[in-house]
């Protein structure tokens, strides 16, 4: 009877260790497979974050729409990040903000006078006006 009790103890024993690890291997699992996550950490609303990303941006100039690309990081309210077009050339992001919906950036370049830049997020796209050689003009970006 003595050893029959420490026996069954060390079997519960055993047998919660056991289904404790298959429980954390499976979750594991499914959270590799992209079934569910491995944290309690909340999900971050992509809401929380709408400017970061990659960004088509168009210029719209007199008659021409010209192309470019915003890859924008956003952190707190502070907007960085790089623009390209083939008629400005590279160019990054100085005193970019985000806050209370509208953004506002400052884009610099190598080759060509900096273009200020005004907007918000209407109907799923970043759209608004931008200031540079002496106009101003509309633009808008979808996201990539």
């Amino acid at each position: 009877m003595r050893l029959k009790t420490p026996s069954v103890l060390a079997a519960m024993i055993f047998t919660g260790i056991l289904l404790t690890a298959c429980s954390a291997i499976a979750k594991h699992h499914a959270a590799f497979t992209a079934n569910e996550r491995t944290t309690s950490d909340p999900i971050a609303n992509d809401d929380s974050d709408p400017i970061s990303g990659e960004w088509n941006v168009s210029f719209f100039v007199h008659d021409t729409t010209t192309p470019a690309t915003f890859n924008l990081k956003l952190a707190g309210t502070k907007v960085t990040g790089t623009v390209y077009s083939e008629h400005t050339g590279p160019g990054t992001v100085r005193e970019g903000k985000w806050a209370d919906g509208k953004l506002t950036l400052m884009l610099d370049f190598k080759n060509h006078e900096s273009i200020a830049v005004d907007g918000a997020i209407k109907d799923g796209k970043l759209a608004g006006e931008f200031h540079t050689e002496g106009f101003t003009a509309r633009w808008e970006a979808k996201r990539k």
